[in-house]
C-alpha cells in the first residue's frame, strides 16, 4: 500500500514557499500566453510485431483508454464551470466592498485606508485573472474521434476491419485529447489558484476594514441619541396654531366692544352677557389646547 505524502520539513518551508512564488508566477505567464489550436501531432503508432495478434481485449483496453480521456475533459469542464459559479458570488461581493469603503471613508491619505485600498485592488486583479484563466478553460476546443477516415478509404470504399487498425486509431485519439486536456487543466489550475488568492486577499481586507469601521455605528447612534434627548431652541418663536390665531380674534373683538362699552354713557344688561359668553369660549378652547399639548408630550 502507498503511503500519504509526507509533511514538508520545517527547514525546508522557506525553498517551498519560492518554488510554489516562481509556480504562481508561471501560470500567470501561461494564462496570457497565445497558444495554438492544436497540440502537436503524433507520428504514427507502430504495427504490431508479426508474432503478436491483436484481439478484441486489446481493442477493448483501448476503447478505455479513450474512454477514460473523455471522462477527465468533462471532468475537467466542471472544475471550471464551478470556479465560474464561485466568481458570480465573489464580484459583486467585491464591488460592494469596495464601493462602500469608498463612500464611508475620506482619509485619503490615511495609511489604513490605503492599505485596503491595495488589498482590494489586488483582489480584483487576482479575481480578473482567475476569471480569464478559466474562460479559456471552458471554450471550445479542438477534441480528436475516429471518424470517417477509420471506416471509408481514401478511394471511397470500406476498409476491411481490422482489430490492430482499430486499435492503433484509439490510441492515437487518447493521446491527442490527454494532450489537450493537459493544456485545459492548466486553465483550470490557474483559476483556482487565483480565485484562492482572490478570497485570502478580501478575508485580509476584512481586517483593517472592520477597524476603520468600528466607529461608525457608535457616532450614529450618538448623534440619534442627542438630536432626541437634547433639543435646543435659540431666537424667539412664533407659534401659529390655529386655535392660538383664533383667541387673538377673539381678544380682538372684545377689545373692540370694550372701547364701544367706554364711549356710551351707560351698558346695558345684553353686552356683559355678550362678554360672559365669549370668555367663556376663550376658555373653552383654552381647555382644548391645554389636553392636546398632554396628549402630545405623553406620546
Amino acid at each position: 500500500m502507498a503511503n500519504p505524502p509526507l509533511p514538508i520539513k520545517l527547514r525546508d518551508l522557506p525553498k517551498h514557499v519560492w518554488a510554489k512564488l516562481i509556480s504562481l508566477s508561471e501560470i500567470v505567464w501561461q494564462i496570457l500566453t497565445p497558444y495554438k489550436g492544436s497540440p502537436e501531432r503524433v507520428n504514427d503508432l507502430p504495427d504490431p510485431n508479426a508474432g503478436i495478434s491483436v484481439n478484441k481485449s486489446h481493442v477493448k483496453q483501448c476503447q478505455w483508454i479513450f474512454d477514460q480521456a473523455e471522462q477527465r475533459r468533462s471532468h475537467l469542464e466542471q472544475k471550471a464551470q464551478s470556479s465560474f459559479g464561485l466568481m458570480v458570488f465573489l464580484v459583486p461581493l467585491l464591488g460592494s466592498i469596495f464601493a462602500f469603503i469608498i463612500s464611508k471613508t475620506n482619509a485619503g491619505g490615511n495609511l489604513l485606508h490605503g492599505i485596503i485600498m491595495g488589498l482590494l485592488a489586488l483582489s480584483g486583479a487576482l479575481l480578473l485573472l482567475g476569471f480569464i484563466s478559466a474562460a479559456r478553460a471552458v471554450s471550445v476546443k479542438e477534441m480528436e474521434t475516429l471518424y470517417i477516415a477509420s471506416v471509408v478509404a481514401d478511394d471511397g470504399q470500406f476498409r476491411q476491419y481490422k482489430e490492430d487498425f482499430h486499435a492503433r486509431g484509439l490510441l492515437y485519439c487518447a493521446a491527442r485529447n490527454e494532450a489537450m486536456n493537459d493544456h485545459i487543466a492548466q486553465f483550470v489550475k490557474g483559476a483556482h489558484i487565483l480565485t484562492a488568492g482572490a478570497v485570502m486577499m478580501l478575508a485580509v481586507a476584512s481586517i483593517p476594514t472592520s477597524y476603520v469601521l468600528s466607529a461608525l455605528p457608535s457616532t450614529l447612534a450618538e448623534s440619534k441619541i442627542v438630536g432626541l434627548v437634547e433639543t435646543k431652541i435659540v431666537g424667539p418663536v412664533d407659534v401659529a396654531f390655529p386655535d392660538f390665531l383664533t383667541i387673538r380674534s377673539d381678544v380682538a373683538h372684545i377689545k373692540e366692544d370694550i372701547a364701544k362699552l367706554m364711549e356710551q354713557s351707560h351698558s346695558a344688561a345684553e353686552d356683559f352677557k355678550k362678554f360672559e359668553y365669549k370668555f367663556a369660549m376663550i376658555d373653552a378652547k383654552l381647555n382644548r389646547m391645554q389636553k392636546t399639548m398632554h396628549r402630545d408630550g405623553g406620546k
